[in-house]
């Protein structure tokens, strides 16, 4: 039965490597600028082979992505607090997703980890760019690209730190029905 095992197991091991080879990762790019709302033309829907981590980094399947108002504003060629997503690159967006295969050295595989991974279906990185590990016990995962992502953070400290808000203070919210506004009404 050894024998027999040490024959399969490099075969198997090898149909899995194919497996993932010939998998793609479905990327939504910026193709143009758009004027007014964005239509069918904006974006381009590309595939291509599914990331190998370098050293020092991972490639994460991404499991959701958020999608933000202000992801209309990254479209424009204009100065802002982030610069915008140029023609030909992924939409930028906040993720989670689950580490596949990792050679860094803090990002184990089976971690699961939250950033700005894009519209896309994998990503290499090294982790950089404020990427961070969240964990699906303790909360669920799209939790940590909303309340306890950028949206939270954004109304938590916008209301408590920058505001710094005491009882007895009136606060209007104009935009209480978004993202980040419902979290400020609730705190």
């Amino acid at each position: 039965l050894s024998k027999i095992m040490s024959y399969i197991l490099p075969s198997m091991s090898f149909i899995q490597n194919l497996n993932i080879y010939f998998r793609m990762n479905k990327q939504l790019k910026l193709a143009k600028r758009p004027v007014g709302l964005p239509d069918a033309d904006t974006w381009v829907l590309e595939s291509s082979p599914i990331p190998t981590p370098g050293e020092g980094e991972v490639v994460i399947q991404q499991m959701y992505i958020s999608l933000d108002p202000a992801m209309r504003g990254w479209m424009n060629d204009a100065r802002s607090y982030i610069p915008p997503v140029q023609i030909g690159e992924v939409m930028r967006a906040g993720s989670v997703g689950k580490v596949i295969a990792s050679k860094h050295p803090h990002y184990k595989e089976g971690m699961y980890l939250a950033g700005y991974g894009g519209v896309q279906q994998y990503i290499v990185t090294d982790g950089s760019g404020g990427w961070y590990p969240v964990d699906p016990k303790l909360a669920p995962l799209p939790t940590y690209i909303g309340t306890l992502g950028m949206p939270g953070m954004t109304a938590y400290f916008g209301i408590l730190e920058v505001g710094a808000i005491k009882e007895g203070d009136v606060v209007l919210v104009s935009g209480a029905a978004g993202a980040v506004g419902s979290v400020v009404g609730q705190i």
